[in-house]
Parts: C-alpha cells; sequence; structure tokens
C-alpha cells in the first residue's frame, strides 16, 4: 500500500530532480475516488528526461536517494524508494514497441492538486480506454473491478470522453465494443 503522504513525497522528489511526468496508471482511478491507498504501485508517463535515451540518470538518481533500481515487465526503469517506511514502486514507461499512449492524453493532462503538489494525470475516460485498448485478460479483469469502483464512489465517466479517447488510441469499434460489453457504455 501507498499512503497519500509517501505518494506526495515520492512525487514531490521526482519534479524536485526535473523529472517531467504524467500519472497514467490505477492511481489515476484511486485518485479520483479520493482513496488513501493508492495501490501497490506508480505507473508514470515520463516526459523528460527520455527513460530511453537518459537510462542512467534514473540508475544516478536511484543510487543517490539509496533507492533499488530494476526493470518494469517492458524493460523500463523501476525505481523502488522506501519513504516514512512504506516500500514504493515507481515503473516509468515512454511510448515503446506496444506499449502506445497518444501524445494528446499527455499534453492535455489534467491538472490536480494533491497536498499542495501539482501534478498531470490522465483522464478516467483515457485511463479506461487504455486499459480496453491494450487486451489483456488481467487488464479486461481490472475494467470489472473499477466499474464496481466508479458505480459505488458515484463517480461519473463521459461517454463522449470515452469515444474521443478511443479515436485518438486507434481500434475505435474494437476498444469501445469491449467497453460496452463491461458496461461503460450505453
Amino acid at each position: 500500500m501507498v499512503s497519500l503522504k509517501a505518494f506526495v513525497e515520492i512525487l514531490r522528489k521526482l519534479l524536485d530532480e526535473g523529472v517531467k511526468f504524467t500519472i497514467i496508471g490505477d492511481t489515476v482511478i484511486l485518485l479520483n475516488i479520493k482513496s488513501e491507498d493508492l495501490g501497490e504501485d506508480i505507473d508514470l508517463f515520463v516526459e523528460s528526461p527520455s527513460i530511453l535515451e537518459n537510462e542512467n540518470f534514473y540508475e544516478e538518481l536511484s543510487n543517490k536517494n539509496k533507492w533499488s533500481y530494476g526493470k518494469t515487465w517492458l524493460g523500463t526503469p523501476r525505481i523502488t524508494a522506501v519513504i516514512f517506511n512504506e516500500e514504493i514502486n515507481l515503473d516509468l514507461y515512454e511510448n515503446l514497441y506496444d506499449f502506445y499512449i497518444p501524445n494528446s492524453f499527455i499534453n492535455n493532462a489534467q491538472r490536480i492538486d494533491i497536498n499542495g503538489l501539482r501534478l498531470k494525470t490522465i483522464s478516467i475516460e483515457q485511463y479506461l480506454v487504455l486499459k480496453s485498448y491494450s487486451g489483456k485478460e488481467e487488464d479486461i479483469e481490472k475494467l470489472k473491478d473499477i466499474l464496481n469502483i466508479i458505480k459505488k464512489n458515484k463517480i461519473r465517466i463521459h461517454e463522449d470522453k470515452i469515444v474521443e479517447a478511443a479515436k485518438e488510441v486507434g481500434e475505435e469499434n474494437t476498444i469501445l465494443r469491449k467497453l460496452k460489453e463491461l458496461g461503460y457504455l450505453r
């Protein structure tokens, strides 16, 4: 579990080091429902410095802060830090191979304020589209769980934003069909 306090602290450290990023993973949902438990890891789309061109930067950043440095399932950097006695995994991504996030999602990311820290995050609708687009069985199961979370917390999602995001990703018909089957669309 990552607490809100530890989440803010680790992301503040990244920002202080000049890392520019957008939150893209499950944390998007957890922040929107105002959960104090922000999950097991934090997925970030790194804008700069590039994780592909400047991987040494992230290794040095990890060493300097006595954090562990490893790799995600995609071979991109994973930083494991202990903040306030909590282990936090930061999974860092860029568009690589089959991992794709449209530039428009990043360029137009919403800005949120979490305890005085200004952060960029994709929208819930964009997150849902990305999960549907991946098509992995575990992502479809996650979408089922998230629908329950959204219903319980009375979070409103906008169908028009889902359709727009699906168009930007591509394979619009497949994405929208999956989301309709799961109950996200009428």
